[in-house]
Parts: structure tokens; sequence; C-alpha cells
């Protein structure tokens, strides 16, 4: 089987709340997943391929972090790939407990390509354009993305940044690393685990008052911290051109200037995929 790596993205929806201490913290939070496939059927060197996805995930927690809202989502996701190197994206996202329920429509569009001869290097660009159900001056509709995956052998690592503008810019840093393990490998399917260990780093900006005696000022700080760190064990059949993925994730958000009391979040995300070609 000839395995390809192909980049999906989930884009989270912008974060914002306060603190009783008058601490404002803006949180811009964005997850890149890397869908991997096998498939005998395929030459990706020439041909254009569809990929869709159907992902459901039994909680929602934003940068790992537990609001009180009790709540489920699901995001279906169509991607156009063109060989190894070109790809376009289409994808949304719906929360049950949001009004409305469909919180955005993503748009992407991105370019790949190996950086050595034995293809352990892979470069891949996105540009993304969200149209939010929304209207807020602070959310963030455009999004440059790069991510650089070294792959070799059962070990992949990736290091992915990227910048949100259009509202509250913002930039982010997300470095992950996973070891797949073949469970179960037959004729015309696959069983694998593929343990992921991921961080995500992200800009905030920081608005805190200083009371000194009878005055009190206000002071704006742009600071780079650890958001997030995540931990998948995502179990993954690979049955001829269909993908089933049952993955159980715990998030270990780092608590901010502004936090007390954060706790670690936990949920189950069901993922079904199925490939094709033109």
């Amino acid at each position: 089987m000839k395995k390809i790596i192909f980049i999906s993205f989930f884009l989270l929806s912008y974060i914002a709340f306060s603190q009783t201490d008058d601490e404002d913290v803006i949180l811009n939070g964005v997850l890149d997943e890397l869908f991997n496939m096998d498939s005998p059927l395929v030459d990706f060197d020439r041909s254009d391929y569809l990929y869709a996805t159907f992902s459901f995930d039994d909680k929602v927690y934003f940068a790992g972090r537990d609001f009180g809202i009790n709540q489920h989502s699901f995001s279906p996701n169509i991607s156009y790939m063109r060989g190894q190197n070109f790809f376009l994206s289409l994808g949304s996202a719906y929360f049950s407990e949001l009004n409305p329920n469909w919180d955005f429509i993503s748009l992407s569009s991105g370019y790949s390509v190996f950086l050595d001869n034995s293809k352990l290097f892979n470069l891949t660009g996105i540009y993304s354009r969200i149209f939010f159900s929304a209207d807020a001056d602070e959310l963030n509709p455009n999004r440059l993305a790069i991510s650089l995956v070294y792959h070799k052998k059962n070990l992949r690592t990736r290091l992915s940044g990227g910048y949100l503008f259009g509202g509250s810019s913002s930039f982010y840093l997300a470095p992950s690393g996973s070891y797949d393990l073949k469970l179960i490998s037959k004729d015309n399917w696959d069983l694998t685990f593929s343990p992921v260990l991921g961080f995500l780093f992200s800009q905030q900006t920081v608005s805190e008052q200083i009371s000194s005696g009878f005055s009190t000022q206000q002071i704006d700080q742009d600071v780079f911290e650890l958001i997030n760190t995540q931990f998948e064990f995502p179990f993954e059949l690979d049955f001829g051109q269909w993908d089933f993925e049952l993955s159980y994730k715990i998030n270990s958000p780092n608590p901010l200037n502004s936090e007390t009391n954060i706790s670690n979040t936990s949920f189950f995300t069901f993922t079904i995929g199925y490939f094709f070609g033109l």
C-alpha cells in the first residue's frame, strides 16, 4: 500500500472570557489534525481525489477549558486533492447549545511538498477563509498557516504555526508527536493505535487594572504562553476506501494569570471518512 499524508483542519471558535478581577483574556485556538490513509487502488502522483469526513464530539471544550456548557458538536468536511500537492477543503461545525448552531463555514486551500528525496520531511502551506454566523469585530476571518512534518517509519512529529487576522489578530504554535502501532493487518483492512501528544501555544492580550492611590490605570500586555496540552488515544480502522476512528482525548489546560481552579477535561471523538478517485 502507498502511504500518503493529507492535511485537514478544524478551526475552533474565537474565545473571550473575563474574570472577577477585571482581567480579560483573548484566546484564539486552532487545531490541525493529520489524517493518514492507505490505499492500493490509486496513483496519487497523477489523479484527482475527494476525501469526505464526518466527526462527532460528545463534549466541546475551547482550548481545553470547560466553560460550564454541556454540549456536543459534529463537523462535516469535504476536500479535493490533486496528486500529492494541491488541496481545497470546505468544512463547517455544528454546536448543540450555540445560537445559531452552525457556528462557521471555512474554505481552505493549500499546497504540500516533500523537502527531501527520501520523503521524510513534508512542508505544507494553508490559507483559510472563515465565514462566521455571529458578527463580532474581534473574530479573525483569515488564517495563514504552515506545517512541517517529519515522518520516519512509525514515528511522526509535526510543528505547525499560523497567523490569524482580520479582527483581533493573533498567532499560534502547535508542536506534536505520534507513534503508529499496527495492531491488526489483513489483506483488506488494518487496525492502528496511534497515541498523540500535542501542545498549543497562543498569543494572549491581557488587560489588567492597577490601582495606585486614588487613580486606576489599565495596562494591556501581549504575551505568548502554553495554552493547552492534549493527550490523544485514537484507534483507526482502515477498510479499503473507508476510514473509521474512535479517539479518547484528554486536555490539560495551562492556567492563565486570571484563572483559578482550572481542571483537566476529556471527551470522545468518532470520525468516518471516505476516499475516492475522480
